[in-house]
């Protein structure tokens, strides 16, 4: 039986699916028959296939192609009718296998078998006979019966192929040759933008030209494979760097377009993590509130939605309440787009039509792929053929990465020679079909590839999938090959298949989630639902009308359409998602229906639910499974599993998360023999017991408990782990019950957590338990918590080193002493320990370490780093990121920071917090930094002189610390070796933190220094310096990029004479708060700048007036002022002193809309009383004063107003007459209203209401 099966999958390759064939030749379908019986009708048919096999070489290889030279639909027909075979002979083998699983594990309960050992020398499971009905074995000779009459239809197919000119190639010829090693190292994750350079100025033109309007959109307009997205991410990138936009927030849109979704996208941006449960009123308001007086840039990306015009107005209200001028960018395939959302702005909108990419550019980029990890000019015979290829893309940027990509793994001039002379290509020049182009390169792909990447079809658009997350699912759909898994894990076979697809452009890093996170382009997207037509479906909630064949085997469904799939019998993936609707306890329909379905052939189950969950033991039918996945994110809402799950023998992957507090049975749990993955809350998970029969296990948490079958000797048989937590060891008795978990025969075991629990006082022979979970040399990551011995365990000091550690973290062990030495970690990369008072000292670490972290540690003294003694040479570190808190001892910095034998080139993050006593640094510590980027340093305050700083500095800030001056930068030296003085120096500092230093004086230093330039500087922070003195000479205004700037709490701060250069000209948010004399000219410089967006004017009792010179504060629309006694007498005094008689204003074009004041009375003061766009008026305290004016401020901004508070109202006694003429009011809020005895009436915009007494009491 198997011979034949062999020849098939050999033969058809890609053709039919062989992953699918091969399986019938892994389960065994010879065994089983030679087992049990054979009868003569099945040789008979087995033969008869036999005979068709040399039609199936003659039509090898041109299956594929058929498909897509040739409209008909019979090839799909035959190659489905062919599946359905194969489907129907799996499914009778898994029945046979699931029996012979049931049979070993009663006999494993019944005490009959015996468990695998302790040696590391894996095991083939032991087989049991098993009596085979009659039923099973007649449907096996029914599925052989069908792969025989599906070999019927070969010579035919083959003649059409030659009609079509479709010819057999030789082996040799067709062979994909993909080496995987160099596959999965040689990715870039990142690639050069070519051309777009004009269009990129443009748009960024466009996006700063000063506008009136409110908002306004800018549309990027293109078929699929232009680089739309690349450029808008291109724009993005350079605007984030500038302060142009207070707020740039990236959106994916895609093919379901939902307000609710998006603005919750919007939020998220923005820093506000909320829910798509809440009403949408609700999130509205969150967005108004966040970017009120901001002005925005919003990028839509892969918009689609061009018919709901309510949608796209109600999705903008909220936006319009930005400061003018925001702007909103977006990409689209279809014009009709860009138009419906002009007439939606109906103010000002433009679009640009993407143009094909320019031969030059694209050739740029081309070659960039296909020459990857290879020298072009090796390969001139290539480049030429290449130029060929990239004259026939058309333009297209995605059809030259994916071409390109498919050449890289071709280095041979007949294979790109049959690319270049392929019709897709010659079509797509035609017709600019970049759908073709990408078939090509799918069907050049293996066949266990092709169907991975079909499989990625039931992903909605722009879906961010995990990559472990996927190769699960692939393993538990049978994609992986289970002919190898002896040799190979599968989830290695997966890593490579992945990693050939990320190389070959298929999918690319998720540019929202980022590392570890992958998305489709959407024209892939489009691919893959393409070539999966037939076998897998994606079924959304708006999906009211589509069509699903019965030949479906994979489909995604939405809880509403259910029903659609119900008559599905032959399924073997379901994913269902109830996401996006209103939450509620009661138990969604689907659940009902799963439990009242057998979908018998399913073999992976993944339910993502906002909703209860209820499993029933109808479950426990589905003997395939594969894969079974409950996802509820919401911790309110529970799971209930009822189902005997632990009869799923089949099982691979079982991962149940959401509240602590749900029900799982896990009685028998331990039967689950294949089970690889398993992901349960804690307080469940703890349950399971006899985990020694769950010998496939690749990562699991044990918790040590004193009861049989939770005892630590459960692990023993455990040798396919790599990944393993050990909870609450201090209930291991004893060191030789310790050994039994032989930890240090698990030569897979990759990381390992021991963990006591850290107020648990009763563990006995803490050093020797811990010698006895000695794990194997081939660890990579331990990490070992709550230890209360005193010495590190000897195998970390011992004759048997980690060789291959290189995470080690050592948390909340408060007795242990010092380590003597890191011996032979060669490969440890990160160090991290937390709460280890008693530890004083650390033993020079390895140079391969690049990150290390203490915190409330009992170091005197920072570690060296080990060096080579037969070379004089400084060597360089590999130590990037160094984080030090809390470490009450530490004196001074030595150690590394102060090693001449060691170069520390590549250090970008250095923290120092909370070291009371550090006292000094060394004064060469940054020498070898050349690419530190971040400083801080907080909360060392004996701490009283810095050292001088890189160039490469990008932030620097200094908290809670003693120093009386700045640091200056590293001296430049010409050629003579003494400074140049002609030379200037660009300083890259981004971002200045000086907090809570009461000895400094001046803001001299680095920022006083001679030929160095601050052109990157965009945020500057001066906070509660109470001894400062001066800022920088000259002001601020040389740091030309700077657009915040907050001094607050310097009351020492002496006046300058200079106003014209205080402040830098392109500064939009300015903060001062108790400046000292430098508060009034802070306000002349800033009244003069026509960039300023926000001001707030604290504890400034030198202000008695604004400026009042024409086109003041010109782009203000955020204003802030409180405590300042002097503006209001003399401003109220000059008015009694001109009879209330209004004065000419000069405030008439003043556009605020966000205004907080402390005094009513500020409303009757210039340039407030002339303010006629106010949207938010925000009042600390209601005095006594000119109601008529009041109202009269209230009226003349009544159609913009849309937000009133008052926080304390202990004086008002009543509101304004004519509040119901705030036509535009939206949200009333009064606190404190103690005499507010009655209410006027209120206009009829008003949606929300808070009228309240001193006590929190409601008014009314």
């Amino acid at each position: 039986m198997a011979s034949w099966l062999a020849s098939v999958v050999k033969e058809l390759g890609n053709w039919v699916g062989a992953a699918a064939v091969q399986k019938l030749v892994d389960m065994g379908m010879e065994s089983h028959l030679s087992k049990h019986r054979q009868p003569v009708d099945s040789k008979a048919a087995l033969k008869r296939v036999e005979t068709a096999l040399p039609k199936i070489k003659a039509v090898m290889g041109v299956a594929e192609a058929l498909k897509m030279k040739d409209p008909s639909t019979h090839t799909r027909n035959w190659v489905q009718q062919f599946r359905d075979a194969v489907d129907a002979a799996e499914d009778v083998l898994d029945e046979l296998k699931y029996k012979e699983l049931e049979n070993m594990v009663q006999k494993q309960n019944q005490g009959d078998l015996v468990c695998e050992g302790s040696s590391s020398v894996s095991k083939k499971r032991k087989t049991c006979a098993i009596t085979i009905s009659d039923d099973i074995l007649e449907r096996l000779e029914e599925a052989v019966a069908m792969l025989d009459e599906a070999t019927v239809g070969l010579e035919e197919l083959r003649q059409r192929a030659k009609e079509l000119g479709i010819h057999y190639l030789s082996e040799s010829q067709l062979e994909v040759r993909t080496n995987l090693t160099r596959e999965t190292t040689s990715f870039l994750s990142e690639r050069k933008v070519f051309g777009r350079d004009a269009e990129k100025a443009q748009i960024i033109s466009w996006l700063k030209r000063e506008t009136e309007a409110p908002l306004s959109s800018f549309g990027i307009v293109g078929v699929g494979g232009l680089g739309k997205t690349t450029l808008a991410q291109s724009v993005y990138q350079e605007l984030s760097r500038t302060s142009y936009f207070q707020e740039t927030i990236w959106v994916c849109v895609s093919t379901e377009f939902s307000v609710k979704v998006i603005t919750v996208k919007i939020l998220g941006e923005l820093g506000e993590e909320c829910k798509d449960e809440n009403p949408l009123n609700i999130l509205q308001q969150r967005l108004e509130a966040k970017i009120q007086s901001k002005k925005i840039l919003l990028i839509l990306d892969d918009v689609w939605e061009d018919k709901k015009m309510g949608d796209w107005e109600q999705l903008i209200a909220p936006l319009r309440y930005a400061q003018q001028g925001s702007k909103i960018l977006f990409t689209t395939r279809q014009k009709s787009v860009a138009d419906l959302l002009a007439r939606v702005i109906s103010i000002e909108h433009e679009s640009l039509p993407l143009k094909d990419l320019k031969e030059q550019e694209l050739r740029l980029l081309f070659n960039s792929y296909a020459f990857y990890s290879f020298n072009p000019d090796e390969y001139g015979d290539l480049q030429a053929i290449g130029d060929q290829i990239v004259k026939k893309l058309h333009g297209s940027p995605l059809a030259a990465k994916v071409i390109g990509s498919l050449l890289n793994s071709h280095m041979d001039p007949y294979f790109w020679r049959r690319i270049s002379s392929h019709d897709s290509l010659i079509n797509s020049q035609q017709a600019n079909n970049v759908m073709e182009v990408l078939k090509l390169s799918y069907y050049n792909l293996p066949g266990d590839l092709q169907v991975c990447f079909r499989f990625c079809s039931i992903f909605s658009q722009d879906h961010d999938f995990f990559k472990e997350d996927l190769i699960k699912m692939w393993m538990a759909s049978g994609f992986l090959g289970q002919q190898s898994w002896e040799e190979q894990r599968p989830e290695d076979i997966g890593e490579d298949y992945f990693n050939i697809l990320l190389r070959k452009s298929f999918f690319e890093v998720s540019k929202i989630k980022g590392q570890g996170y992958y998305v489709m382009h959407d024209l892939i997207h489009e691919l893959a639902t393409n070539v999966s037509e037939g076998e897998c479906c994606r079924v959304g909630r708006n999906d009211k009308s589509i069509y699903i064949p019965s030949t479906i085997r994979h489909v995604s469904v939405h809880e509403s359409q259910i029903q659609k799939v119900s008559h599905l019998k032959n399924i073997r993936s379901l994913v269902i998602t109830t996401i996006g609707e209103q939450q509620d306890k009661t138990v969604p329909k689907f659940f009902v229906l799963l439990n009242n379905l057998v979908i018998k052939s399913l073999r992976l189950l993944k339910i993502h639910a906002n909703r209860c969950c209820k499993l029933q033991e109808e479950v426990s039918y589905l003997v395939h499974l594969r894969y079974l996945s409950i996802y509820i994110p919401y911790p309110l809402f529970q799971y209930i599993i009822h189902a005997p799950i632990y009869k799923l023998y089949h099982l691979l992957v079982l991962e149940v998360i959401g509240s602590e507090d749900s029900e799982i049975e896990t009685t028998g749990m331990a039967n689950l023999v294949n089970l690889r993955y398993i992901r349960f809350p804690n307080l469940i998970i703890k349950t399971i017991c006899g985990v020694h029969m769950m010998t496939s296990l690749h990562e699991f948490t044990f918790f040590v408990g004193p009861e049989s079958g939770h005892r630590i000797n459960e692990l023993c048989t455990l040798n396919n782990l790599r990944s393993l937590d050990i909870y609450n060891i201090e209930n291991i008795r004893d060191p030789s019950e310790a050994a039994s978990a032989n930890l240090l025969g698990k030569e897979n075991l990759q990381s390992l957590q021991l963990i006591c629990t850290p107020h648990e006082t009763n563990l006995n022979n803490p050093e020797q338990i811990l010698d006895n979970l000695q794990p194997h040399q081939n660890l990579m990551e331990l990490a070992i918590r709550g230890y209360k011995g005193q010495r590190f365990p000897m195998w970390m000091m011992g004759e048997m080193p980690l060789l291959n550690l290189s995470t080690l973290k050592l948390h909340q062990c408060p007795y242990l002493n010092n380590l003597s030495s890191f011996g032979q970690m060669t490969s440890l990369k990160e160090l991290e320990i937390y709460n280890c008072p008693n530890m004083d000292k650390l033993p020079d670490m390895p140079l391969s370490l690049t990150k290390f972290r203490v915190h409330d540690v009992g170091l005197t003294a920072l570690p060296g780093l080990s060096v080579h003694t037969s070379t004089m040479l400084p060597q360089k570190s590999f130590l990037r990121f160094v984080y030090i808190s809390r470490c009450p001892n530490l004196i001074t910095l030595n150690g590394f920071l102060h090693q001449d034998t060691v170069q520390l080139h590549g250090l970008e993050d250095l923290g120092i917090t909370n070291c009371e006593n550090l006292a000094q640094l060394p004064m060469h510590a940054f020498t070898t930094c050349l690419s530190l980027k971040n400083l801080f340093i907080e909360d060392c305050p004996n701490l009283t002189w810095l050292p001088c700083l890189p160039h490469s500095l990008i932030s620097f800030k200094i908290d809670g610390i003693g120093v009386s001056a700045l640091p200056e930068y590293f001296h430049s030296f010409g050629s003579s070796g003494g400074p140049s003085p002609s030379s200037f120096i660009a300083s890259s500092i981004e971002k200045i933190d000086i907090w809570n230093c009461p000895n400094l004086i001046s803001l001299n230093g680095f920022l006083e220094q001679e030929n160095i330039e601050f052109r990157a500087i965009n945020e500057f922070w001066v906070v509660n310096c109470e001894n400062l003195i001066q800022i920088p000479k000259g002001g601020f205004s040389k740091f030309v990029s700077v657009n915040y700037l907050d001094i607050r709490d310097c009351p020492k701060l002496v006046a300058v004479d200079n106003h014209n250069t205080l402040l830098p000209s392109k500064l939009r948010e300015l903060c001062m708060n108790n400046c000292g004399e430098l508060d009034v000219p802070l306000m002349e410089s800033s009244s003069r700048l026509t960039t300023l967006t926000q001001l707030a004017i604290f504890n400034s009792p030198n202000i008695t007036r604004i400026p009042s010179t024409e086109n003041v504060f010109g782009s203000l629309s955020k204003l802030e002022i409180g405590n300042c006694p002097k503006l209001i007498e003399i401003e109220l005094s000059l008015m009694r002193q001109t009879h209330n008689v209004d004065r000419v204003s000069n405030f008439a074009s003043l556009k605020i809309n966000f205004l907080s004041i402390d005094e009513l009375a500020l409303l009757l003061i210039e340039p407030l009383r002339s303010l006629r766009s106010v949207s938010h008026l925000f009042v600390s305290y209601c005095s006594m004063i000119d109601t008529q004016r009041v109202e009269q401020w209230l009226l003349q901004n009544s159609s913009t107003l849309r937000e009133l508070t008052i926080w304390n109202a202990s004086t008002l006694r009543s509101l304004p007459a004519a509040m119901a003429r705030l036509t535009s009011l939206e949200h009333l809020t009064i606190q404190r209203a103690d005499l507010l005895v009655e209410l006027p009436e209120l206009p009829a915009s008003l949606k929300t209401r808070e009228i309240k007494s001193s006590d929190g009491a409601d008014k009314f």
